[in-house]
């Protein structure tokens, strides 16, 4: 679900997801893929708020971040 929320721009009900995921892991590789993608997507928030010039680009480059690699 969080994949889809980042595909449509929703980051931060994504992060939202990604956070619960990793609450809910039963593995250490559930762990560290929830926490990867929630820590990856705040810094997706966190580009878009200091930056939004660049982000702009990004996003007119194939779709934001997610287009980019982060979904």
């Amino acid at each position: 679900m969080a994949q889809l929320l980042l595909q449509q721009g929703k980051v931060n009900e994504a992060l939202k997801y990604f956070e619960r995921a990793a609450e809910l892991s039963r593995t250490e590789g559930e762990i560290i893929n929830a926490l990867s993608y929630a820590e990856a997507t705040r810094t997706q928030l966190e580009v878009q708020e200091k930056y939004p010039q660049l982000a702009n680009r990004l996003q007119g480059m194939g779709g934001g971040f997610a287009g980019a690699g982060m979904a």
